[in-house]
């Protein structure tokens, strides 16, 4: 037996892209007429192995390939070339109620799925009242579907699909899956499923969740596998990349806006360089080279962590308050803030804040000014070590998107303490007010 759930071979999965319907038609009528098609690989040589009980995610922009990658796992695509071996059920969350008859009641559309997971009918019956009790539709789940509104739809299909005690587990971004209360509770019964061993495949943009729920990462672009490897290492890569796209896209913007005179002069290539001004800590310079990004317009130059006595700390007790001293160097004129993210040791983003938000009003930064920008926090973290990234930008959207000047992954690194007086539970601590009554 396999220590591999599923073995991906060479992939390849190729469409025909005709002219129009009129030369699609011609060549099935026609098979030896001249082809009026281009051909687009959805999947190009894609080949990896995920181990039985791994919980792995597929990350990459839209158009990369996941979706058609999943469907071929599950069978719902056919290859153009290479092979797909499977070892045990899929469930898969791509498509929900997929293979429903409309005209069949809740309870034989439950019949109906498990006869095409093979599952047998007196094993669906043990399970009848656990998938009734989930979809929580009451008793339209003796009613035909067709009846059914797209909620209650979703509801039932997606209790048969978790309730199928699966080897595998596919999930895509995409399932809705109705109201918030619903989404907590698919959630706690797809955590019940990775808990027991179930190999999980999963895809979706929301790098916290790969980084919290996936060992490995298999990333896609333009149908080709690139990367693969680490969860937490890929997905920094993946936002790396996308905030490279977003600021090349911005520039692309600005300069078609503005003519090459006047670029020229908002850029300001004379400005005073980083490198030969004082206020640079070479130290920190050198030490974060690796992890430095932007359009460097802003060059964030230094960073110290205090202590209430503004004595320079890696150290911290639970609740400290601690000083980020940033100095930044201004290269262009431009109206910028600042923000910084505490991350743990797995590089799930926990506490952050910015200048924009603390002070309401952006940074009106000229070329060689020189700022030095204090922010204080208490660090209400469980013990452990925890990582700063910092990030200089200017909105381009409110709140949707913005050029990043300047970004530094891992400026500082810094320890809490083991609360001693009591211990705490949960990754983050925010005071509580409780109010005990006795109730005669």
């Amino acid at each position: 037996m396999s220590d591999y759930a599923i073995e991906v071979s060479h992939l390849t999965k190729t469409y025909k892209l005709y002219e129009s319907n009129k030369r699609r038609i011609i060549e099935g009528l026609f098979p030896n007429a001249k082809p009026h098609y281009k051909e687009f690989n959805a999947l190009n040589d894609v080949s990896f192995n995920i181990k039985k009980g791994e919980i792995v995610g597929i990350i990459g922009k839209n158009g990369s390939g996941k979706s058609t990658l999943l469907k071929i796992i599950t069978g719902v695509l056919n290859p153009t070339g290479g092979n797909v071996k499977v070892e045990g059920r899929i469930s898969a969350l791509l498509e929900l109620g997929a293979g429903f008859n409309p005209e069949y009641t809740g309870i034989e559309n439950i019949y109906l799925n498990g006869t095409l997971n093979k599952i047998t009918r007196e094993e669906m019956s043990k399970r009848i009242d656990d998938i009734a009790d989930f979809a929580d539709i009451g008793d339209f789940i003796n009613q035909p579907v067709k009846n059914y509104s797209s909620g209650m739809f979703v509801r039932l299909a997606f209790a048969v699909a978790v309730y199928t005690d699966p080897d595998i587990l596919i999930v895509d971004e995409a399932l809705a899956v109705g109201d918030a209360a619903f989404q907590a509770k698919c959630m706690a019964r797809m955590n019940q499923i990775m808990k027991s061993g179930a190999t999980v495949l999963f895809v979706t943009h929301d790098m916290n969740t790969v980084k919290r729920l996936c060992q490995r990462c298999i990333y896609l672009e333009h149908g080709t596998k690139i990367m693969e490897g680490n969860a937490a290492e890929l997905a920094d890569i993946y936002l790396k990349r996308i905030r490279e796209s977003m600021n090349e896209e911005h520039l692309k913007l600005e300069k078609e806006n503005l003519s090459g005179e006047k670029l020229e002069q908002s850029r300001k290539e004379d400005s005073v360089r980083t490198e030969k001004i004082s206020e640079v800590n070479t130290e920190f310079m050198e030490r974060t080279k690796h992890f430095r990004e932007g359009t460097g317009d802003v060059e964030i130059v230094d960073l110290q962590l205090l202590d209430e006595k503004e004595h320079e700390t890696f150290s911290f007790a639970f609740n400290q308050n601690m000083k980020m001293r940033i100095r930044v160097i201004v290269n262009a004129d431009v109206k910028f803030g600042l923000a910084y993210h505490i991350r743990d040791d797995k590089n799930m983003e926990l506490i952050g804040s910015s200048t924009l938000r603390e002070l309401g009003t952006m940074i009106d930064g000229k070329v060689g000014e020189v700022y030095q920008i204090d922010i204080s926090t208490p660090l209400p973290l469980i013990e452990g070590n925890y990582n700063i990234s910092l990030v200089a930008s200017r909105p381009v959207i409110e709140n949707r998107t913005a050029m990043f000047l300047c970004m530094v992954e891992n400026a500082a690194v810094f320890a809490v303490e083991e609360n001693m007086k009591q211990k705490l539970w949960d990754k983050v601590y925010i005071k509580n007010e409780v109010d005990v009554r006795k109730v005669e």
